[in-house]
């Protein structure tokens, strides 16, 4: 179980182990529906996560700044892929595509961690029915949410913008807990956390470059599956909202968990 610390104490998160397998679930989703390309999308984003967190076990932790790491990894990766995917032409199979660029992944890496990482990918069946994909006349890319919701806006403005509904809920919160209120209060502490959590995916796929916002959709799409459960607390009642804040930590890798628990640390102060 992971953890994220702050000033006073440490709060724990859902398992990560679970998060290749939701997105997984995600790309048999897409597969069914016969959107390849974002099941396809689904499947390298679970990859990614594996090596982050193998990554994570291995050291990087212990790096001063592990985010800029893992994007010079990232790199070296796409060079891989750019290098793999020259001179291919025709029809392929979905699940050949991402076993390829599971190939230029894992030889990016010294030799002696292929097989661990290898062992942990998981499986591709779920791409097994779909049908061949052209590589000379690419399938034009379906329009993710976020490019929806950004409309004319830019991302550094749908992020501004996302930060200060934020901070109306909060302070809405805040009167309906003086009113006594305390469940449309938990409900608006909650929202405040949605579009806190939304504007730091956008935010962040902007920092890696990702301007497609695919990383946004796919992790927006995992906390859409979220659920209030009730807490549990030495003996005091706890809001069913409260989890909700730990299981969006949850959804990203280790060396984002604390950027985005100071993002929520943020919104809470600017209330």
């Amino acid at each position: 179980m992971t953890t994220v610390t702050e000033d006073t104490g440490s709060h724990d998160v859902r398992e990560r182990a679970t998060v290749p397998e939701q997105l997984v679930r995600l790309a048999s989703r897409y597969a069914a529906d016969g959107d390849v390309r974002r099941a396809q999308l689904a499947s390298w984003t679970a990859d990614v996560y594996v090596l982050e967190e193998l990554l994570w076990e291995h050291g990087l932790a212990e790096v001063p700044d592990p985010v800029a790491r893992l994007a010079a990894i990232g790199e070296s990766v796409a060079d891989a892929l750019e290098a793999l995917a020259e001179g291919v032409t025709g029809e392929v199979l979905p699940r050949a595509v991402v076993e390829a660029a599971r190939r230029a992944m894992i030889l990016t890496f010294d030799e002696s961690v292929h097989e661990v990482l290898c062992e942990q990918l998981p499986s591709l069946d779920h791409l097994a029915a779909c049908e061949p994909v052209s590589m000379t006349a690419p399938e034009r890319a379906h329009e993710a949410p976020v490019h929806q919701r950004l409309g004319d806006c830019s991302a550094e403005e749908l992020v501004s913008e996302l930060r200060q509904v934020a901070t109306d809920c909060l302070h809405v919160g805040e009167v309906m807990d003086v009113e006594g209120e305390l469940t449309a209060a938990d409900r608006m502490s909650h929202q405040a956390d949605v579009a806190t959590f939304e504007a730091y995916l956008i935010a962040a796929a902007v920092h890696a470059g990702d301007h497609q916002m695919a990383s946004a959709d796919l992790r927006w799409e995992l906390a859409r599956d979220l659920r209030p459960t009730e807490g549990t607390g030495d003996g005091e009642s706890q809001s069913s909202f409260a989890t909700l804040r730990r299981d969006l930590i949850a959804l990203v890798g280790s060396a984002e968990m604390e950027s985005l628990w100071r993002a929520f640390e943020a919104a809470d102060g600017g209330a």
